[in-house]
C-alpha cells in the first residue's frame, strides 16, 4: 500500500486476544487489590500465569513498589505505577510495603505533617522509599537515612485512604 503498511502487518501486530483463565482463586485469603514490593533484581512478568507464557517485561530493581490485583494458585497479577499488568510468581513478591514519589518536581520530606513545617530532604521523582505510616493525607517516608512527612497525593504505593502505623 503507498503510503502506508499493509493491512497483513497491522494484524500481525495487534495483541492477542486474552486467553480466559478459570475463576479467580484466592490462594491467600489476603485482601486483592494489595501492595507488595518486587523482590529481586530481576523479575518476569509475564503475559499469563505461567512459565510456558511470554514474558512481557523485566524489573531490574528490587523493591520497587505494585499492586496485587488477581491470584491464581501460586502466580500474582500485578498492576505497576503505569497501570500496565503483567503476572509474576507469588515468590518473587515481597509483602513489605514501599512507594514512588510521583510528580514532576523534587518533593519536600517534611518534619511534622503540615505544608509550613521545616523540609528535612527533598525526594525525587520516582524515588523508592520505605512507607513507615499513614494518616489523613500525610504519610511518613524514609530512604537514605532520611525520614519525613509527605502530602500521600504524591505517593504510588498507598490507598488514598487507608491508615497504618
Amino acid at each position: 500500500m503507498p503510503g502506508g503498511s499493509s493491512p497483513q502487518v497491522q494484524a500481525s501486530l495487534s495483541p492477542a486476544p486474552a486467553a480466559k483463565l478459570p475463576p479467580p482463586i484466592v490462594a491467600t485469603g489476603r485482601p486483592v487489590p494489595r501492595w507488595v514490593t518486587i523482590k529481586a533484581n530481576r523479575v518476569n512478568v509475564r503475559h499469563m500465569p505461567g512459565l510456558e507464557h511470554p514474558i512481557l517485561w523485566t524489573y531490574v530493581k528490587a523493591g520497587t513498589p505494585v499492586r496485587i490485583v488477581e491470584e491464581y494458585y501460586n502466580w500474582r497479577k500485578i498492576e505497576d505505577i503505569n497501570g500496565t499488568k503483567g503476572w509474576v510468581k507469588a515468590a518473587m513478591l515481597d509483602g513489605r510495603r514501599n512507594v514512588m514519589v510521583t510528580g514532576g518536581v523534587n518533593l519536600p520530606l517534611l518534619e511534622q505533617p503540615r505544608a509550613d513545617a521545616r523540609t528535612v530532604a527533598f525526594a525525587a521523582p520516582g524515588l523508592v522509599a520505605k512507607v513507615i505510616s499513614c494518616s489523613g493525607s500525610w504519610c511518613v517516608i524514609s530512604s537514605r537515612g532520611y525520614e519525613g512527612y509527605v502530602d500521600r497525593r504524591h505517593l504510588w504505593g498507598v490507598e488514598a485512604t487507608e491508615s497504618f502505623n
